[in-house]
C-alpha cells in the first residue's frame, strides 16, 4: 500500500534547493509523483506529492530535512494525505486569461465566481507587468464539471470584466498531458 505525503518548500531563490529536497526523498525511498515549482519575486516555492511503500512518521520525515532547512534557510512543511482519488470525475479543462489595469479585487471576484459555479482552480498565476507596473495579468487553469454550461461561465466572466475594466478570454485545453 502506498503512503502519500504533501511537501511545501519556500525560501530565497538559490541553486541547490531542488537537489537538496530530492536528495532527502531519494535517500528515504520516496517517489515524486507530482510537483510544481515557481519563482515569486526572489522566493522559490515548490509543492510536491510524494509516495512511499512504507509508512513514515511525520516527525522523522521533518527531521530528515533539517540540514536542507538550515543550510538553505528554507521553510519546509510535510503532511500525510489520504489515498489519492484516481476515479475523479472527468471535468473539462479550460484556460482563462484576464488582462487589464491592476485593480483591487480582480483575483477575489474571479475566483469567487468560479467557486460559486463549483469550478475547481488547478493552476493560478498572476503578474504585474508593463513599464509602469500597471498591467495585471492573471492566468487560471480550471476544471469545469460536466453539469456547468460554459456559456454561463462566459456570461459571469463578462460581467466581472465589465465591472473591473479588464479583458478576458477562455479556451478549452486540448490535452492535459505534461
Amino acid at each position: 500500500m502506498k503512503h502519500y505525503y504533501a511537501l511545501t518548500v519556500i525560501g530565497k531563490d538559490k541553486p541547490g534547493i531542488v537537489s537538496s529536497v530530492a536528495k532527502v526523498l531519494y535517500e528515504w525511498d520516496f517517489n515524486i509523483e507530482d510537483s510544481s515549482s515557481t519563482l515569486l519575486r526572489d522566493q522559490f516555492s515548490m509543492i510536491l506529492i510524494v509516495s512511499t511503500e512504507k509508512e513514515v512518521g511525520l516527525i522523522d520525515l521533518k527531521k530528515a530535512f533539517a540540514k536542507a532547512r538550515k543550510d538553505l534557510q528554507l521553510s519546509i512543511s510535510v503532511r500525510k494525505i489520504e489515498v489519492l482519488d484516481e476515479q475523479k470525475q472527468q471535468a473539462r479543462h479550460y484556460m482563462i486569461s484576464i488582462y487589464g489595469s491592476d485593480k483591487k479585487g480582480i483575483v477575489y471576484k474571479t475566483t469567487k465566481a468560479l467557486s460559486d459555479l463549483d469550478i475547481n482552480i488547478v493552476d493560478l498565476k498572476t503578474r504585474v507587468s508593463g513599464a509602469k507596473k500597471d498591467i495585471y495579468i492573471m492566468i487560471l487553469e480550471v476544471e469545469v464539471p460536466p453539469k456547468v454550461n460554459i456559456g454561463k461561465v462566459n456570461e459571469i466572466l463578462d460581467e466581472i470584466a465589465k465591472e473591473m475594466g479588464v479583458d478576458f478570454s477562455i479556451r478549452p485545453v486540448e490535452s492535459y498531458n505534461i
